[in-house]
């Protein structure tokens, strides 16, 4: 596998597949007593939910990304994989798009992604690495926390007013440059 920048000229509108199946999602309780405490707690779905994003977002160099840049991992001159990262105004990488070809998931392609995102925050010295996630993606949440992410915050409200009840709630998950300077 090798992994390649993506020619904004060549690439430019190129439509990410973004599909994923779930059996679980993770619940946001709030209680607001006098002290406010927030409760996150994996649960299971009582059927499998399959999402297919189909969205002008998911498409590579979009114009609203800051500094966009694409890589794609390629094996036999196949594009397996891609991942999208843009600049954020308090020098922190976004991690805009993650994606890995069904039928080449978990076989380290999404680890050599990100593990190239990691390496260009550091050259580059960002502070750090962000992107986000639906609490009903679990396999992604999982993933994330493997590569070292932590929950930084969430959005209740970003994809309809119905999140919560939906089980579709905007997690973002943040991981610090420990070289930042």
């Amino acid at each position: 596998m090798e992994i390649r920048f993506l020619e904004p000229l060549e690439y430019r509108d190129y439509k990410v597949p973004i599909v994923y199946d779930t059996d679980s999602y993770y619940d946001i309780e709030f209680n607001y007593g006098e002290d406010l405490k927030i409760a996150i707690q994996k649960k299971e779905l009582s059927n499998s939910y399959h999402h297919e994003k189909n969205d002008p977002s998911e498409r590579l160099y979009q114009s609203w990304l800051e500094n966009p840049k694409a890589y794609g991992a390629f094996e036999n001159e196949e594009l397996i994989g891609v991942i999208e990262l843009g600049d954020d105004y308090s020098k922190r990488l976004l991690v805009n798009l993650l994606w890995v070809k069904e039928g080449h998931r978990h076989k380290g392609v999404a680890t050599s992604l990100m593990d190239h995102a990691k390496k260009i925050m550091s050259q580059n010295n960002y502070r750090m690495l962000i992107l986000e996630t639906q609490s009903c993606n679990t396999q992604a949440i999982s993933f994330y926390r493997k590569c070292g992410f932590k929950l930084i915050g969430f959005d209740t409200t970003c994809y309809s007013n119905h999140d919560l009840a939906r089980h579709e709630v905007r997690l973002n998950f943040g991981l610090i440059n420990e070289n930042y300077r």
